[in-house]
């Protein structure tokens, strides 16, 4: 059974941060368990233009409030704490936070994450 405390992994290679984000790898792929979960924030002025092309993500927000937009087709999307979404064929999506709080998500990835990544140019993260 795999039992983590959120404070002992704080400072650590599971605690990651690029412009705009930081995210708490609570689950990772040395976990084996075949997924990935973090707690993640998205900060206040942040725009986020993501594609995870390597992976799916479901993420469900526990706080804040904010938008994604679909690239693609320019569908926005309102999120605040109960709504879940999963960008589920790989789409090019913008992540905006709305008002004063850090859009906070709970997220799932599949393939998991070894736990360090961060968004490359294109917005996604490398294969696992």
């Amino acid at each position: 059974m795999i039992v983590t405390e959120k404070s002992d992994l704080v400072g650590t290679m599971r605690d990651a941060s690029g412009p705009g984000w930081n995210s708490l790898r609570l689950l990772v792929k040395s976990d084996g368990m075949g997924f990935s979960m973090t707690e993640t924030k998205v900060l206040p002025g942040a725009v986020l233009a993501l594609q995870y092309k390597n992976h799916i993500e479901a993420c469900y927000c526990i706080g804040g409030a904010g938008t994604v937009t679909e690239v693609k087709t320019g569908m926005v999307h309102h999120i605040k704490p109960g709504v879940l979404y999963a960008p589920n064929t790989h789409e090019r999506h913008e992540v905006r936070v709305e008002g004063p709080d850090p859009l906070h998500l709970i997220c799932v990835f599949s393939p998991a994450l070894q736990g360090d990544e961060v968004h490359g140019p294109d917005g996604s993260y490398a294969p696992s």
